[in-house]
């Protein structure tokens, strides 16, 4: 199961996924994030995964893809908690608060 908790601070939305992103939880992802994110024009996303338990391919894509999007769109995407050996590489935040530093809003 994967629960997804959001919160919206100074121009910022802050996403923390808990539990597994996979094939059966992706529509998720995308219905509770990706889509707020592009109906809303959301400009800067920061997405903690500190608490996913396991994350498939499909679910690194999936992430990859949202990074993408917001790319597109002049935002930026910033990621947290990359104990996860799929996503070390999109890692570029040590902490969620640091995003306020590197925002100007």
């Amino acid at each position: 199961m994967l629960k997804v908790l959001m919160e919206f601070r100074k121009g910022i939305l802050f996403v923390r996924l808990y539990g597994i992103l996979d094939s059966s939880t992706i529509k998720i992802f995308d219905d509770e994030v990706k889509e707020v994110i592009i109906e809303s024009g959301i400009k800067y996303v920061v997405l903690n995964v500190e608490n996913l338990k396991k994350i498939s391919e499909e679910g690194v894509k999936d992430i990859r893809h949202l990074k993408k999007i917001l790319k597109k769109t002049k935002g930026e995407f910033f990621l947290f908690g990359g104990e996860i050996k799929e996503l070390k590489s999109l890692v570029n935040l040590e902490n969620e608060l640091k995003v306020f530093e590197r925002v100007v809003i």
